[in-house]
C-alpha cells in the first residue's frame, strides 16, 4: 500500500464500559451512560436504554457480534483495544491514518428528551477520553469529538474547548434533531454552524440505528433491528442534507465543511438532482433563495463516504466529480470491510489511480483539515 496512501475517514473506538464513570463530572455521577459488558446496550440516567432496537434472533444479534470481536479481532481485543491495537489494525489493513468515532458512544446522547446539562456533560467526558487516546499516536489517529444538539450554547462552548484545549479538529452529530420541531436549518442552530466554520472544523453526520429521537422506521417497524438499520443511514442522511442544502445552512455558512458517513453514496446523484428540481420549482414559494443550487452547494462544501465495495461508485464519480468522495473501513464494526476492504478498493478496475488516490488520501485530508 506504500504506492497508495490511505486515510480511513470513519472507523471506531471500542470504548470501555466504564469510560463515563471515570470521566464524568462529579455533579452528574450516577446519571452517566453505562455500557453493558457484552458491548451491546448503553443505559443513561438510570433507566434509559439505547439502542431502541432488538434482533429477532440471537444468531443475528450480540452473541454473533461478540464472537466476531473475540475471534476475528482477537489480536486487538486481547490488547483491550488500546492505541497500539489500532496501530496494529491499521498496519494489518494497509491504512496510514484513521479518523475515529465512538461505538458505544454513538448512543450516548441518543435518548429522547435527555436533560441538556447531562448531555453536555456526557460529551465532555467522551471528548476528554477520546483526545487522550489518540494523543498516544497523533500522527496516525484522529479523534472526532461529539457535540450534543440539546443546547446550542453548550455545544458552542464545547466546540471551542475541544479545539483550544484538546486539539480536536472535527466533530460529529446525530442527524436526528433532539428538540421537538427544531430542525437543523432553524436559526437556533446557526450560531453553532457559524462557530464550526470559524474554527475550520468539519461537521460529520454519523448515525446509528436505534436512537430514541424519532428515527425513520421506528413508527412503522417498531424495535425490529434490520429495517431500522436499512432506513436509518441513507434516509436520515437525505433528510438532513435537505436541511443543510435546501434549508440554507451551507449557503449561510460557506466556510462549513460537511460529510455524510456510513450511508453509502449511490443514492446521492438522484437526491441532489431531485433537490435541484424541487428548488427550481419552489424557490421563493416554499423555500428561500440560495446563492447556488443545492447540488452546487454540495459540491462546494460537502463530502460523502462511499462504501468500499459499492458497485455503482463509477457512476457517482461521473455524476458528482471525484473531489467530494471519501471512503472508510468502518473498523471494527461487523458491517465493515476488515481485513482486505481497503486493499480491494485500491485494486478496483473502474477507477483510475488518480481517482483512487483522491478518495483514499487527498479528499479526507481536505475534509479533516489535516496536513501531513
Amino acid at each position: 500500500m506504500q504506492q497508495m496512501p490511505v486515510f480511513d475517514a470513519d472507523s471506531h473506538f471500542m470504548e470501555p464500559p466504564d469510560l463515563w464513570a471515570e470521566h464524568i463530572e462529579p455533579a452528574f455521577a450516577g446519571r452517566e451512560p453505562v455500557g453493558s459488558t457484552d458491548r451491546g446496550a448503553t443505559v443513561v440516567d438510570g433507566d434509559r436504554r439505547a439502542p431502541t432496537v432488538r434482533w429477532r434472533s440471537r444468531a443475528g444479534g450480540l452473541a454473533t457480534l461478540n464472537e466476531e470481536w473475540a475471534t476475528t479481532y482477537r489480536r486487538y481485543d486481547e490488547r483491550g483495544w488500546d492505541p497500539e491495537a489500532y496501530v496494529l489494525a491499521m498496519d494489518d489493513q494497509g491504512i496510514d491514518r484513521m479518523a475515529l468515532y465512538p461505538s458505544r458512544g454513538l448512543m450516548q446522547v441518543a435518548a429522547w428528551g435527555l436533560d441538556p446539562h447531562l448531555a453536555a456533560a456526557i460529551v465532555r467526558a467522551y471528548n476528554d477520553w477520546a483526545a487522550t487516546f489518540v494523543a498516544h499516536v497523533p500522527d496516525r489517529l484522529s479523534a472526532v469529538g461529539q457535540l450534543a444538539l440539546n443546547d446550542v450554547d453548550a455545544a458552542i462552548v464545547e466546540a471551542r474547548r475541544c479545539v483550544d484545549e484538546l486539539g480536536v479538529r472535527a466533530f460529529f452529530v446525530l442527524p436526528e434533531p433532539p428538540l421537538p420541531g427544531v430542525t437543523l436549518e432553524r436559526t437556533y442552530y446557526d450560531p453553532l454552524w457559524a462557530t464550526l466554520a470559524e474554527l475550520g472544523t468539519p461537521l460529520s453526520l454519523h448515525n446509528v440505528a436505534g436512537t430514541g429521537l424519532g428515527q425513520i422506521g421506528a413508527d412503522r417497524f417498531g424495535d425490529w433491528a434490520l429495517p431500522r438499520i436499512a432506513a436509518a443511514f441513507p434516509l436520515e442522511a437525505q433528510l438532513t442534507l435537505f436541511s443543510f442544502l435546501v434549508g440554507g445552512i451551507c449557503d449561510r455558512h460557506p466556510g462549513l465543511r460537511v460529510v455524510v458517513l456510513e450511508a453509502g453514496a449511490g443514492w446521492l446523484p438522484f437526491w441532489l438532482w431531485w433537490l435541484d428540481e424541487l428548488y427550481e420549482r419552489y424557490e421563493g414559494l416554499d423555500c428561500d433563495s440560495l446563492s447556488a443550487s443545492p447540488g452546487e452547494l454540495f459540491r462546494r462544501q460537502c463530502f460523502v463516504s462511499a462504501e468500499v465495495e459499492e458497485p455503482h461508485l463509477r457512476h457517482v464519480v461521473d455524476a458528482l466529480g471525484v473531489g467530494c468522495i471519501v471512503t472508510a473501513s468502518d473498523f471494527p464494526h461487523p458491517e465493515g470491510s476488515f481485513p482486505d476492504g481497503i486493499r480491494d478498493f485500491a485494486a478496483r478496475g473502474d477507477l483510475s489511480d488518480a481517482e483512487k488516490r483522491a478518495i483514499l488520501w487527498d479528499n479526507p485530508h481536505r475534509l479533516y483539515g489535516i496536513e501531513d
